[in-house]
């Protein structure tokens, strides 16, 4: 890798983690959520200071091509990512749902609430008026 490609991947990196950070304090994105971004981010610094340590990871792990290590590191975060996305999705619709039933039931009492009056105010208008 040379040194060109280095600093650009390291500023590609950097800026990156920054936004994620600036997102953070803004609120627009939670520490529960960015945790995965951050830590892509950790590993893909490491990767562009130490470039020589993910050559011989890859070789060890028996990858002839280290683009071949790199991609897959890449799915495995894929990956963590859409599984992390899947469960945050499916605990909104549990949510949902939950809150669509609430709606439902207290927009039933309601209803319910409304007859008695009307039934209350009714019988008083009829009782004041014989």
């Amino acid at each position: 890798m040379t040194a060109a490609l280095q600093i650009l991947l390291l500023i590609l990196v950097l800026a990156s983690e920054g936004a994620i950070i600036l997102l953070l304090k803004k609120g627009t994105l939670t520490l529960k959520y960015a945790l995965v971004w951050l830590l892509l981010g950790l590993v893909l610094l490491i990767m562009v200071i130490f470039p020589d340590l993910f050559i011989s990871l890859s070789r060890i792990l028996g990858f002839e091509v280290t683009s071949n290590f790199v991609f897959l590191v890449e799915g495995v975060f894929v990956l963590v990512i859409l599984v992390s996305l899947t469960v945050i999705v499916s605990k909104h619709a549990a949510k949902l749902t939950r809150l669509i039933q609430t709606i439902g039931i207290l927009d039933k009492r309601v209803r319910e609430l409304e007859e008695i009056l009307k039934e209350k105010e009714e019988r008083s208008d009829e009782r004041q008026n014989p």
